[in-house]
């Protein structure tokens, strides 16, 4: 294109065109765009008009990739850009023979991406221009372009309530359909937008039982999303589509389990009780599929907001209880595992309970799984707890390996000091009672030294994902070496006072009674 005029068109310079008028129909872009392509696109109206008073077949001419000025117009948003080519078009079509219909030829036309302008148009959120363009060509339909788009799904998938709403009160017949048999009101509930769904179910209300490519109605992908307004608003409209099946047979409830969809499973559930009653194809239901799907979480939710249901030892194609899968998948939900109706002698068709189907590593991969989630949890103030437990037990620790360490070499009885093969050698040596002395304060002497050491590795090289397992680790040393030490002390005791039998009883049990509070917490704690 010429520079002269191409600076004439920016500045809207429309007598630099009128006076290029035998070039018009020449002068292109590389990509073959026409001075009223350009006019177009950059909104100058002056350019504009007097291009199409000049040469009206532009309004027709269309550039590399099939586009009209109408359709970069409509693209750009410019209303006044495509009033002006409309009314132009109006203007030329009673005086130019071969132009008679060229405003609905127009709106009509479509480029290489089978885009009609007001496909264009749908790309901005402006409702005036979409009802421009609309009045002009209201019975045409608008069919899909190559990606398989309608105008009225490309506003309700954008969620352009206002563009939605004029196509649907100024287009007779507008055509719904998007790409992979989809609507416009699954278009619009993926947008997640309120007033978008209410106007098509409003003026389609068919579109709400209608299924895509997989069967799937907007409930399911409400439900796959966990759109909770969208899937209460199209309960209200239509509980019955909470009944509709999938290709694969399953109903949003499951779709909505398996994506682990808790505000859509309470939904679902509210309008429709009796859901949990539905199966899939393999004979699946919603807690077949939370629980393979290993959504924890959305298994919960329904055991609680269905107390009164079977789900939970109902069986599948092949025998399998909800137990069934969540013994081979390794998964640990205790409101199934302590529900009061589980049967947990259930056979699949194999004749296989689940407990002879859990794996071998499962109980170690439950305690590896429950510790990282304990310390995915751990706040700062919990750590700074746990430290300041540590120094506690550090100095209780101590305190017992100082203790043992000084009993080992002050033994009871004494030594030996004849002289002869057994000068320094302990006295009691021969008793058992003494000899279990020796092994047991041996025992909590090495328990606390290993309790402190796992403390030092605490202080000198801090990982808080490490820092569970050594606090864990050094308190149930520490613990065990406290036992030990006070089984060392009765028998010790025991060893001195043999003599005095009833005294040596009396001592053991008094000592014994430590380990009643003691086994108490311990279970606790382990619990």
């Amino acid at each position: 294109m010429d520079p002269s005029l191409h600076k004439a068109i920016m500045e809207d310079d429309y007598y630099q065109v009128r006076a290029s008028k035998d070039q018009l129909l020449m002068q292109l872009t590389p990509n073959k765009n026409t001075v009223l392509h350009m006019a177009a696109q950059y909104g100058k109206i002056l350019c504009l008009e007097e291009s199409i008073e000049l040469c009206p077949s532009l309004l027709l001419q269309v550039n590399s990739i099939g586009e009209t000025p109408l359709h970069i117009a409509a693209r750009e948003g410019n209303y006044w850009a495509v009033k002006a080519l409309i009314d132009g078009a109006k203007a030329i079509q009673g005086e130019v023979e071969s132009l008679v219909g060229v405003v609905k030829e127009m709106l009509r036309m479509t480029n290489k991406r089978k885009n009609t302008p007001l496909h264009e148009a749908m790309r901005t959120n402006f409702p005036m221009l979409v009802r421009l363009l609309l009045t002009e060509d209201p019975e045409y339909p608008y069919e899909a372009n190559a990606a398989g788009e309608t105008p009225l799904y490309l506003a309700a998938e954008r969620g352009f309530e206002g563009v939605v709403v004029e196509i649907l009160e100024t287009c007779k017949a507008p055509l719904d359909k998007g790409p992979n048999n989809r609507t416009a009101l699954h278009a619009a509930v993926l947008s997640n937008t309120s007033g978008t769904t209410a106007k098509i179910l409003e003026r389609l209300p068919a579109l709400i039982r209608e299924g895509d490519q997989r069967g799937w109605t907007p409930l399911h992908w409400a439900a796959h999303f966990n759109f909770m307004w969208r899937v209460r608003q199209l309960l209200n409209f239509d509980r019955s589509v909470a009944y509709i099946k999938d290709n694969e047979g399953m109903a949003a409830i499951h779709v909505a389990a398996c994506n682990g969809a808790i505000f859509a499973i309470k939904e679902i559930i509210s309008h429709c009780p009796d859901c949990d009653e539905l199966v899939d194809n393999k004979n699946r239901n919603a807690l077949h599929m939370a629980v393979n799907c290993k959504q924890k979480e959305a298994a919960e939710c329904i055991l609680k907001h269905c107390p009164y249901s079977n789900l939970i030892n109902e069986e599948d194609e092949d025998g399998n209880t909800p137990l069934h899968m969540l013994a081979s998948s390794c998964q640990h939900i205790p409101a199934l595992i302590k529900h009061p109706k589980l049967d947990m002698k259930a056979l699949n068709k194999q004749n296989l309970t689940a407990l002879d189907i859990i794996p071998p590593d499962t109980f170690k991969r439950f305690a590896t799984a429950e510790i990282r989630n304990w310390e995915e949890q751990l706040t700062e103030e919990d750590k700074s707890e746990i430290h300041r437990a540590t120094g506690s037990h550090l100095i209780v620790a101590t305190l017992i390996a100082t203790v043992t360490f000084a009993a080992g070499f002050t033994l009871p009885g004494g030594f030996s000091g004849n002289e002869g093969p057994d000068q320094g050698m302990a006295i009691l040596i021969k008793k058992a009672a003494f000899q279990a002395f020796v092994i047991f304060d041996t025992i909590a002497n090495l328990l606390s030294i290993s309790a402190v050491f796992l403390y030092f590795i605490m202080a000198i090289n801090y990982a808080p994902e490490r820092l569970f397992y050594y606090f864990g680790y050094a308190a149930l040393l520490t613990m065990s070496s406290v036992a030990a030490m006070v089984v060392a002390f009765v028998t010790g005791m025991y060893a001195v006072l043999s003599h005095s039998l009833g005294l040596a009883i009396a001592i053991c049990v008094i000592g014994c009674s430590f380990f009643i509070p003691y086994f108490y917490h311990v279970r606790k704690l382990f619990k």
